[in-house]
C-alpha cells in the first residue's frame, strides 16, 4: 500500500531471539512477560530432554506419532513474573480422573511450576486451561495466555484458545499430543505515544483520522465510519529491521476495501512488505513487496475462512534473504528475490484504493485488533 506522507524517526528495533517481544499500547506498563513448560511424553519421557524448556509459542510433544501427553509443567518469564508478580494458573483433565480442579475454581488450579496431570500411571491429557491472574488472583489486564492443542484425531482444528478457555476434549477418550502456549499483549488504557502515532492523511478514496483509532475492551479498533469512506491507520513511532511481525485481527465487513498489516518507509515503491486482505467474507490476500523503486514480488491467494467473522493470525517474518507470509501459523508465500533491506515503520490500516469500487460502507464497520506482537 502506498503512502504518502513520512512518519517519524525514533531509532531502531531490532528482533531477538527466536521468538517475538510483545510490547504495550498502554504507557504504564513495560515490563515483558513470557512463559516456558515442559512435558512427560509417551516413550520419550521428560521433554526437552536437555532438561530446558519450550519457550514463548514453541511446541511440546509429538505430531503424527500418536504419542500422548502425559503430564507438564508451566512457568512465566521475563521481568514482569517480579515486578508485577503475575503468575499462570492450570487445570488439566487426565484419563480416568478428569479434571484436577473444578474447571471455575482457579485459585485451585495449578500454577508457577508445578506439575499437573499423572506421573507412572501411562494416562494421558485430555484438555487443559490456562490463565493468568496478578498478585491479588484476579486476571490480568495487560496481557493474555494463548495456547492450542493438537488432538488425537482433531489435529489443531480447535484453533487458539485463550485466558481459561477449554482447549481439548473431554469424554471422548482423545488425547492431547502437542500443545503451544504464549504470552500475547493487550491492548489497554489509550494508544501509548512512545510505541505508535496516528495518521492524518490521505490514501486512494479514504481520509485517515486520528478520531477512528481508538482503544476499547482490550483490543485497538479502527472505524469505518456509516456511509464514508474514511478510516484510519497506525504507524510504529521507530523504525524497525529484520524480524517476525505478527498481528491478531478481525476485519471489517466493508467491500471495496482492504485491511493492511506492513512495513513501509518513503518514498512509495522504496522500501515495503505488505500482508494485504479484501475486507468482505470471501476475502482474498495478497502478499507484496517492494525494493529500490519497484515492486519485486506479488502473490494473491483465497482465504479459505471469512477473515470479517472472527479473528486469524497474520505474520510476517523479513529476513536478509528471505520473507516468510503465514495465517494462522500455516506458511502461505515465500519469498528470496526483491527483498527490502533498509529500516521500515510497521503499520496497520483499512482503507478504499482507488483500483476498487466506490462502496461507502452501508453501516459502521471496525477492524478489532486484539494483539500486535514483535
Amino acid at each position: 500500500m502506498k503512502i504518502m506522507s513520512a512518519v517519524g524517526l525514533l531509532g531502531v528495533l531490532l528482533f531477538v531471539l527466536a521468538f517475538p517481544i510483545p510490547f504495550h499500547a498502554q504507557a504504564a506498563t513495560t515490563a515483558s512477560l513470557g512463559v516456558a513448560y515442559r512435558g512427560h511424553v509417551q516413550d520419550y519421557g521428560d521433554l526437552p530432554t536437555d532438561n530446558g524448556v519450550v519457550g514463548d509459542g514453541g511446541l511440546l510433544g509429538t505430531t503424527g506419532e500418536g504419542k500422548r501427553i502425559e503430564g507438564l509443567t508451566v512457568e512465566l518469564t521475563g521481568t514482569a513474573t517480579a515486578t508485577e508478580n503475575y503468575s499462570i494458573h492450570y487445570n488439566v483433565h487426565i484419563k480416568n480422573e478428569g479434571w484436577q480442579a473444578a474447571t471455575d475454581d482457579l485459585l485451585n488450579w495449578k500454577k508457577d511450576g508445578d506439575f499437573a496431570g499423572s506421573q507412572g500411571k501411562s494416562q494421558r491429557l485430555e484438555a487443559i486451561q490456562l490463565q493468568l491472574t496478578d498478585a491479588s488472583g484476579a486476571p490480568v489486564t495487560d496481557y493474555a495466555v494463548e495456547y492450542r492443542v493438537h488432538i488425537q484425531d482433531y489435529g489443531w482444528s480447535q484453533g487458539w484458545k485463550k485466558d481459561g478457555a477449554i482447549a481439548g476434549t473431554a469424554g471422548e477418550s482423545k488425547r492431547l499430543e502437542a500443545i503451544q502456549i504464549r504470552i500475547v499483549p493487550k491492548f489497554t488504557g489509550s494508544l501509548d505515544p512512545a510505541v505508535f502515532k496516528t495518521s492524518s492523511h490521505r490514501l486512494g478514496q479514504t481520509q485517515f483520522k486520528p478520531e477512528n483509532v481508538a482503544v476499547s475492551d482490550g483490543q485497538l479498533a479502527i472505524t469505518i465510519p456509516a456511509k464514508t469512506m474514511a478510516s484510519g491507520e497506525i504507524s510504529t513511532t521507530a523504525l524497525k529491521s529484520y524480524g517476525s511481525y505478527e498481528i491478531s485481527m478481525k476485519l471489517p465487513d466493508a467491500p471495496s476495501s482492504i485491511t493492511g498489516f506492513f512495513l513501509y518507509a518513503p518514498p512509495d515503491y522504496d522500501q515495503e512488505i505488505d500482508i494485504e486482505i479484501y475486507n468482505q467474507p470471501d476475502g482474498k490476500i495478497m502478499f507484496t513487496s517492494y525494493a529500490n523503486g519497484a515492486q519485486t514480488q506479488s502473490v494473491t491467494s483465497d482465504l479459505s475462512f471469512d477473515p470479517t467473522a472472527d479473528f486469524h493470525h497474520y505474520r510476517i517474518d523479513y529476513q536478509p534473504d528471505t520473507i516468510d507470509f503465514y495465517v494462522d501459523d500455516i506458511l502461505l508465500t515465500h519469498f528470496s528475490e526483491g527483498i527490502p533491506h533498509n529500516p521500515m515503520y510497521l503499520m496497520v490500516n483499512a482503507w478504499f484504493p482507488n483500483w476498487l469500487a466506490k462502496r461507502p460502507a452501508p453501516q459502521t464497520q471496525q477492524l478489532l485488533i486484539d494483539w500486535i506482537r514483535y
